[in-house]
């Protein structure tokens, strides 16, 4: 198994197809904006593929514009592949298809206290974190939606920095007044995600 960089008309497949069904609208940002950040050289959208070529899974990252620092937007395996192993395979495939010294971070959503809606939420924390991800201290809110803030570097850098360039990824998209309006990070303890908010540009 190895990764590829998809080209513009695999992205667009894995986007209507695979992606509009794992991930509800609220957290699935535009085809055109993931198109618009690859040309700006800060998006790299990944795909795993066997010895045959069939495409096993997606992981779409978004990259700081130092390089060092990238956060995993999307994570996606097809629907009737999952429950394989594909995932902790796909993500563990990314973390080293970069240096050594990259700084992976992650948004996974947070318990509710709705046990219906938790149950899968609670799966999704409890894969990365058998997969090595840590859990950083701040939560973040973004277009309404409450994240846990998950890490994988090694060292581990402050997470004063982390935070700083996790703010700065987003400052970088958006500029400051749509980040003030949109982007919550950090999530101060007590503090309401803003309304709920379809991703715009």
């Amino acid at each position: 198994m190895h990764l590829n960089i998809m080209t513009r008309e695999e992205m667009k497949r894995a986007y209507e197809i695979d992606l509009k069904e794992a991930f509800p609208p609220a957290e699935l940002k535009p085809l055109w904006a993931i198109e618009a950040m690859r040309e700006r050289g800060v998006y790299d959208p990944l795909c795993m593929v066997d010895e045959t070529g069939e495409t096993l899974g997606y992981i779409l990252l978004w990259k700081h514009e130092d390089g060092r620092y990238i956060l995993i937007d999307y994570l996606c395996v097809p629907a009737g592949r999952r429950n394989g192993g594909i995932g902790g395979r796909l993500l563990q495939a990314a973390i080293g298809y970069y240096p050594k010294d990259t700084v992976f971070i992650g948004e996974s959503e947070a318990p509710t206290g709705d046990p219906a809606a938790d149950e899968l939420i609670l799966r999704r924390l409890g894969f990365y974190a058998r997969n090595g991800a840590k859990t950083l201290r701040y939560d973040n809110a973004l277009f309404g939606v409450h994240y846990k803030t998950i890490c994988w570097a090694d060292p581990m850098p402050e997470e004063s920095e982390i935070m700083r360039k996790h703010q700065e990824i987003y400052l970088q998209q958006f500029g400051r007044e749509k980040y003030d309006r949109y982007i919550q990070i950090p999530l101060l303890p007590g503090e309401k995600p803003r309304p709920l908010t379809d991703w715009t540009e």
